[in-house]
């Protein structure tokens, strides 16, 4: 019929000309084509006259800002805590960490599993902050009881090793009380030695609160704990920068030196600790280290050899008895020589030159 003619009409048309339909096709991809190589070819050359730190910048077409290098990715803080003291210097802390623009993480050591987790913290650019507090006769509180037993005994376990925990950052605080001479502080000195003894790093000197207000060495130990935060906070400061400074954590056996105050020792397990100056070494195991401010140079040990801090103090003492041996010597010496030099002077002004001519002519008379 005439409507069907209409309607298929049209379609015929198409199929007629579809060679020429087809063409218009090729023809619009092959200039999309041409298009898209010309605004290649413009930004290569556009990109040629840019400088090369612009063209570091630039990616795919578009500016992207420098990577920057993150030397500390985060703050843990880590609590033991009985009477909650230990528990609201975690959130004082964290409140100044965050003036940084650093993430913070409270944890309490009683919902901690280290074996599972303890290990992560080598590779993850954390600085990890432990407030303990030490309980009746000198034992962890009972959230820290197990993180304190898996740790000293994680130390003490050969298959663990003094690498176990190598790249980990870490500073302690102990929260104790001096009336308990035995055992004040005793968890965080412990806490701090096992962490060190598994290869840990030590960024700063140990902190240590007192709350014995007579001795705190501020007046209180809220005031301690200030005092340790301020250092943490600067410490964390440098640490953001990239810089090293300070302890580097590989001190002998759990003590820390340096040029100003010479060598100022930490023995585990000891009744009182003295103040702790830390210096910065370079990627030392822990048991291998020795004092560069002993001799002034590095001392080169076997890789094997380990240096007691009874022994060391035992070498410091012959050390000084032999140089305060020596400058006695020197100075008998010098007395000796300056009066040898005076009794001769004192001989030459006995004869004088009339006397030795008289003398002379008495000797020619017979």
């Amino acid at each position: 019929s005439l409507d069907t003619w209409d309607f298929s009409s049209p379609l015929i048309s198409l199929w007629i000309n579809r060679f020429y339909i087809y063409l218009g096709f090729a023809f619009g991809i092959s200039f999309w084509i041409c298009f898209q190589i010309v605004i290649r070819k413009q930004d290569k050359n556009s990109q040629k006259c840019v400088p090369k730190a612009t063209q570091n910048l630039t990616t795919n077409g578009y500016i992207s800002l420098q990577k920057k290098d993150i030397f500390v990715s985060g703050v843990k803080i880590f609590y033991g805590s009985q009477t909650g003291t230990a528990k609201g210097f975690a959130a004082v802390l964290a409140k100044d960490v965050n003036s940084l623009d650093l993430p913070v993480e409270i944890i309490n050591l009683k919902q901690y599993d280290p074996d599972d987790h303890l290990v992560e913290e080598v590779t993850s650019k954390n600085v990890c902050a432990f407030l303990v507090a030490t309980y009746t006769d000198g034992q962890p509180t009972e959230s820290a009881k197990w993180f304190c037993r898996w740790l000293e005994d994680a130390a003490k376990d050969f298959r663990f090793g003094k690498t176990y925990l190598k790249g980990m950052r870490y500073a302690v605080f102990g929260l104790g009380n001096s009336a308990y001479v035995s055992h004040f502080n005793k968890v965080g000195r412990n806490v701090d030695k096992w962490l060190w003894m598994l290869g840990a790093h030590r960024v700063m000197a140990p902190g240590e609160g007192d709350c014995d207000v007579a001795k705190s060495k501020h007046g209180s130990i809220e005031a301690d704990f200030r005092a340790w935060k301020t250092k943490f906070i600067s410490r964390l400061q440098v640490l953001c920068k990239g810089e090293k400074n300070s302890c580097g954590g590989n001190c002998k056996k759990g003590k820390c030196e340096s040029n100003q105050h010479g060598i100022e020792e930490m023995e585990p397990g000891s009744q009182a600790q003295v103040g702790l100056h830390d210096r910065d070494t370079e990627e030392e195991e822990p048991f291998e280290s020795t004092s560069e401010e002993e001799s002034g140079t590095e001392d080169h040990q076997s890789p094997n050899s380990v240096v007691d801090v009874e022994d060391l103090g035992k070498i410091m003492n012959h050390v000084k008895k032999e140089k305060r041996e020596t400058e006695q010597q020197e100075e008998k010496t010098s007395l000796f020589r300056n009066s040898m030099k005076k009794e001769a002077s004192e001989r030459r002004a006995m004869i004088t030159p009339a006397l030795r001519e008289a003398l002379t002519k008495q000797g020619e008379n017979p």
